[in-house]
């Protein structure tokens, strides 16, 4: 998983995103030669009599491209955090769901759950509202992400320790 961060004038963002270990090229130059081959040993045992590799073979093709564009529909997937003077904006983009969630950076606070057989989630709480960051990141970022935010939210905290606990 990735995490960028940039700063401006204006705000500072931190965008994670999904690793992607093939290109869209590179999934369709793979689908294309494990079908010619597939396709070649296929018809090569069909000729000799075993005419019911056809259908297997079929199958795993049909499998594999519904594979490949399971990971074109995700590939694009995003979580951008926005912080600005008023507003810390949270959007999200998760297949064809898209999510936006705004928050005043002063009342927001992070907290850090820890659930008994799951991965930590980095929360951001509000007012009631509550939205996960970071769902995509490994521990060490998410407590680099959970610093770097902590520094900037909320004017005039008293300093203590995120998760109450120090790694």
């Amino acid at each position: 998983m990735s995490l960028v961060a940039a700063q401006t004038p204006a705000a500072q963002t931190w965008e994670a995103r999904r690793d992607c270990s093939l290109s869209v090229v590179e999934r369709k130059w793979l689908f294309r030669v494990t079908a010619t081959w597939s396709g070649a040993i296929a018809i090569t045992f069909s000729y000799f009599g075993a005419w019911p590799v056809l259908p297997f073979t079929g199958l795993e093709l049909c499998l594999l491209w519904w594979a490949l564009r399971q990971i074109d529909a995700s590939a694009d997937d995003f979580e951008r955090i926005t912080l600005e003077a008023e507003r810390l904006t949270i959007e999200t983009r998760c297949g064809a769901r898209w999510q936006r969630h705004a928050f005043h950076p002063y009342w927001a606070q992070l907290q850090f759950d820890r659930t008994p057989g799951q991965q930590r989630r980095l929360l951001i709480r509000s007012h009631g509202k509550e939205v996960e960051v970071g769902r995509w990141l490994t521990e060490e970022q998410k407590w680099v992400l959970g610093n770097e935010l902590k520094k900037n939210l909320g004017a005039a905290r008293p300093e203590k320790t995120l998760w109450g606990e120090r790694f």
